[in-house]
């Protein structure tokens, strides 16, 4: 029965879910993003200001768009919300990356506890 994907929700943060029937009777799931206003919303960030909070207590490094940690989850197998410090050192490094600059909101250095870009 392998065709179109059906449909299923789609979330409040713009996630959209669907199915569908493979010919030997499995069921895939798909979940897709419009992810343009988040990465725009990056690039903005990226010049607005240090990426410090005004008390300095906290720093904004990255928005991640939720099909992308979804991606990370299940076809790499590994948690960017895990408090495991391998799973910290490699969302560490995914977003000090260049490949990943996209997702970065400041030109703070996540692997390097939030030291300022030179």
């Amino acid at each position: 029965m392998s065709g179109a994907f059906q449909p299923l929700f789609t979330s409040a943060a713009g996630v959209t879910h669907a199915w569908r029937e493979e010919a030997d009777g499995a069921v895939v799931f798909a979940a897709s993003q419009d992810v343009g206003a988040i990465l725009e919303g990056n690039k903005r960030a990226q010049t607005h200001n240090d990426g410090y909070s005004p008390s300095r207590e906290l720093a904004r490094v990255a928005s991640i768009p939720l099909v992308v940690l979804c991606k990370w989850m299940t076809e790499e197998g590994w948690d960017p919300f895990s408090p495991d410090p391998d799973c910290q050192k490699r969302l560490a490094r995914k977003l000090d990356s260049d490949e990943y600059r996209h997702l970065r909101t400041s030109a703070l250095i996540v692997g390097d506890h939030w030291r300022k870009a030179i």
